[in-house]
Parts: structure tokens; sequence; C-alpha cells
């Protein structure tokens, strides 16, 4: 039935095609006819505009194909920012005279300085959980204390091991924790992996999206890497080439990881036949077979060691750098969230005497400009006079809208402390005028943190989709606050 049905679809799909081919062709003769004529007209107007005509149409003709490579190529890693260590440490001076925690990035300088002492070159194993990093270690050191179980995760520190090639070359390996949805051991990994000279990626076959983040993230620190493809013997030849060419096509070739098959041992599973022919399955120790990895370190640690040290240590450096701008980072967010309480207090204060939520404060308010002021200088925005203005103006736009249900959760936080009489309407106007001012602030930082810029219209957006969030908790916060700053009422 099916194949009637092709024989009776087949002509009619080439009938389809010649039409759509015969459709093309007039369709490039009438182009073609266009662009004849008009370049007839062009040189009866001057001799010059055939050549302006020639020109329009390469210039374009060369855009067309630039975009097209542009569209086609595959897309180079954008290239991490060069760090030196005379300007990091120069930094790490000034962040820490600023009162940024730089204790991280210090330890990582003062363990690259250890390491630069010790003179040892050290060589990371990275992978997945359950990879066989801790089989390699003991396929390579037979005398390692090493553990290597059928529970994932084995190993939940850093283990160094001393290692001494057939090139009479001392390595100190290190047995780091597999990847995994804990993020403590993928950092503790993968920050390993930094600090080393060298990195043995360790998997199982086809490298599933994780490993490719983390190959990605590693690459991108100029990490030298082999990449150990284990249980290679369950493998063709042309599973394995078929590996090495995905992993060509994904690297430049100077960053291109090196591809070896190995066997870590471990454990297999076998069919035993006892002698009166029942089967059974048992495990028994796989023979390893890791000398294409030996052979690949020794080629990589003998290929150019000076250049080694220098990738280990800008490796370093950067690690560090990521840990410094972690810092300024916390250290931002602590700081604004001190101006933001800091301001929203003097607002309450100062709202407590007002008779209507004073919005229009975020506006004209002295408070408000010193609020956006504070802000600009901890995230280092320069601002001009008439930026703060229009930052304040639409704020307050947004702000009106919102009154009435800041009024309303106001109102109703104040509910929520027994015993203090009467709610004034002095109170509730304070409470909501305190809102606005916190979802003002935390809207503008927020924008800052993320731009570098102030845009007025981003502050509004973030100060709109504030005030439509639930206010509960922060209306009880300030409400608290601002019973603290009203002397006591007589209660009726």
């Amino acid at each position: 039935m099916a194949t009637t049905q092709q024989r009776r679809i087949r002509p009619l799909f080439g009938i389809g095609l010649l039409c759509a081919l015969l459709f093309l062709l007039a369709t490039l003769i009438h182009a073609l006819d266009g662009l004849i004529e008009l370049y007839e007209r062009a040189a009866a107007v001057g001799a010059w505009l055939p050549w302006l005509l020639n020109g329009v149409f390469g210039g374009f003709l060369l855009l067309a194909l630039g975009f097209t490579a542009w569209w086609l190529l595959p897309r180079r890693r954008r290239q991490r920012r060069v760090v030196d260590e005379p300007t990091l440490r120069a930094q790490l001076r000034s962040q820490a005279d600023a009162g940024v925690d730089v204790s991280r990035a210090l330890a990582e300088l003062d363990e690259l300085d250890a390491r630069r002492q010790a003179g040892q070159v050290h060589v990371a194993l990275f992978g997945e959980t359950s990879s066989g990093k801790s089989s390699v270690i003991k396929a390579l050191l037979p005398d390692a204390a090493t553990r290597s179980d059928v529970v994932a995760g084995t190993t939940r520190s850093c283990q160094h091991h001393a290692w001494t090639t057939a090139a009479g070359d001392t390595l100190i390996l290190v047995d780091a924790p597999g990847f995994s949805h804990d993020p403590d051991d993928t950092r503790m990994a993968t920050e390993e992996a930094i600090r080393a000279h060298l990195v043995l990626y360790l998997c199982d076959g086809d490298l599933t999206r994780s490993e490719w983040a983390q190959i990605e993230r590693l690459a991108g620190f100029g990490k030298p890497m082999v990449l150990a493809v284990n249980k290679s013997d369950q493998f063709r030849d042309d599973e394995l080439e078929a590996i090495r060419q995905q992993i060509a096509e994904r690297f430049t070739r100077g960053a291109r990881p090196q591809v070896v098959g190995i066997t870590a041992g471990g454990m297999e599973p076998v069919t035993r036949i006892d002698p009166d022919g029942h089967e059974q399955e048992v495990l028994r120790p796989r023979r390893p077979r890791i000398k294409p990895l030996q052979l690949a370190i020794e080629r990589s640690l003998h290929r150019d060691p000076a250049a080694l040290t220098e990738l280990r240590d800008s490796a370093v450096f950067q690690l560090a750098d990521d840990a410094l701008n972690e810092a300024q980072r916390s250290h931002q967010r602590r700081e604004a969230e001190r101006i933001i309480a800091t301001h929203t207090r003097a607002a309450v204060v100062g709202a407590l005497a007002a008779l209507s939520p004073g919005s229009d404060l975020v506006i004209q308010g002295a408070i408000g400009t010193r609020l956006v002021r504070a802000l600009c200088r901890l995230h280092d925005v320069r601002v001009r006079e008439v930026d703060v203005e229009a930052v304040l103006r639409d704020a307050g736009g947004t702000s009106r809208k919102s009154s009435a249900l800041a009024l309303a959760v106001a109102g109703n936080a104040l509910k929520a402390f027994p015993g203090m009489g009467t709610v004034t309407g002095g109170l509730v106007h304070a409470v909501a005028y305190g809102l606005i001012f916190d979802a003002f602030g935390h809207a503008l930082a927020d924008a800052l943190r993320r731009s570098g810029a102030l845009s007025p219209e981003t502050v509004a957006e973030g100060l709109a989709e504030r005030l439509d969030d639930d206010l509960s908790a922060a209306a009880r916060r300030i409400a608290s606050l601002a019973l603290r700053r009203t002397p006591e009422r007589r209660t009726r």
C-alpha cells in the first residue's frame, strides 16, 4: 500500500520541483533583464554612473558575504580579561582600605607563592562523580591510599599524591571531588583544577552538557588539558575518533585538549560458568591500561615547562580577581542595604508629621537626592544634577500610582501591633512613605548594579515591580520603626 502511494506521489513531486526550478529561472532572467536596463539607463546619463553602480553592488555583496560568514562560522569564545600580579595586588590593597573583605583573594595568592617556592608541578584529575579519578590514581600509584567505591562522590576533599613518572619527573597528583549537584564540591574541584599546571579530564564517552560547560570554563582560564576517555575498551576505534573530532570542532587548535583512551581499572561484571553448567554474574578487577595517559602527561609537561608555569600563574591571578570581584559585589550589597535603611529611617521620621503619603518627597525631597547620590558613589557611577532630577521625577510618578496600595498595606501592618491604641493617620502615612522609599532605594540599587548607569526608565520599572510585589514583610519592619520613632500617645 505504501509503495503504491509512493509511486503516485513521486511524479507529482517531480512536476512540483520542475515548476519551482522554472519559476526560479524566470525570476533570474527577469532580474538580469532589469539589471541590464538599469546599466543602459545609467550609461545614458553619464559614463561615471555605471562605475558608481558597480561600487554599490560590490559593497552590498561584500556586506552580504560578511554577514553570512558571521552567521555560519562558529563563535569564538570571549577572552577573559588579562590580569597581571602588580595590578591585582594594588587592587587588593585599595579594596582592603575601602572595607572590602579580600581574604579569599589573598589566600589564592599566598597559595600560589607557596607552590612557587616548593617548585612542584601539580596535575589535577577532574571530572564528574564516579568517572574513575581515584582508579587512575590507584593505577599510577598502586600503594596510594585512595577510596574508589561504587557510591558516587567518594572523594569529598582534595587528596594530594606524589608520583614519579618514567622520565624521572616528580609530580603532585590532585584527586579532587567530582563535580555534581553539590555546588561546594564543584567549586572546590574547579578551583583546584585552575591552580594546577595540567588538568586530566576524565569522562566515560560522549560528553554531557554539564561536562562541556566545565571544559569550556577551564579552557577560558587557558588551562592545558588531557581528556581521558575511560573504559575505552568498550569503544571501537571509530567511536573514539568521533569523540576526538567532536572535541576538535569545539576548540581552536591552540586550545584543543589531547584526547586519549584509557581503562582506569575498577571492577567489571563477568559471567562465570560453574562445573555443573550454572551461570552467575560476578565482579572481577578490570586490568588497567593507562599508558596513553602517561605519555600524554609527559608530552604536555616537556613541551614548554616555562609556558606551563606562566599559564598556571595567569589562571590563579584570574581566580583571585574573580574572588575579589565577588567580594566587591557582596560589599556593595551590604553597603547598599545600609544606605537604604538609613535613608528610609530618615524618610519615616520626616513623614510622621505629614498629612499625605508624601510620595512627592521622592521627587523634591533632600533625602531622595542624598540617597541617589550615595548609591551612585557606591557603584562608581558619575551623575549629573539633571540625571538625579529625572530619576526622582519618574519615580515620583510611579509611586503616586501606588500610594493607595501603600496606604492599605501600611494600615494592615500597623494592626499587627496589639496595644498601640488607635492607628493615627500620621503613622499610616509614615509607613506608606517608608514603603515607597524602601522600594525606590532597592530598585535604584538593582539598576545600578546591573547596568552600571543611572537610567530613569529602568529605575521606574524596578520600582513599579517592587510595589506590585508582596509588601507585607517590609511593611511590618517599617511599621515597627515608625512606632519606635513615635512618642507614646494616650489611648482611649
